[in-house]
């Protein structure tokens, strides 16, 4: 079993959280269509194994909260998930990112 953190944007700006995530991770992110939702996201996975995404804080990307009309973090427009290898690293850059709380960290599966 993995562990994730989740972080939160307050804001609703996706394109402006991907930059200053880009900036203090020093990485490009991709932007993904949403398969079930309308919309994108933006990921990346890098050579190391470290995988970081920014999706909207809306009901169909909660899907293990089990109540799909529940956002996770009501106060968070978007949340950034960390996965993968040298979290703790990317957990240094991130806080330096003005806006940007980190929420908590969770098991996967």
């Amino acid at each position: 079993m993995g562990m994730i953190d989740v972080y939160g944007f307050a804001r609703d700006d996706i394109d402006a959280a991907r930059r200053a995530v880009e900036s203090a991770l020093s990485l490009r992110m991709e932007e993904a269509a949403e398969s079930d939702f309308p919309g994108c996201y933006y990921r990346v996975e890098t050579p190391s194994g470290r995988c970081v995404q920014i999706r909207r804080n809306s009901p169909p990307f909660i899907r293990w909260q089990g109540d799909p009309s529940n956002r996770w973090h009501p106060a968070y427009g978007l949340l950034v998930f960390v996965h993968g290898t040298a979290p703790e690293s990317v957990a240094q850059n991130l806080r330096r990112v003005p806006g940007l709380s980190f929420l908590e960290q969770k098991g996967t599966m």
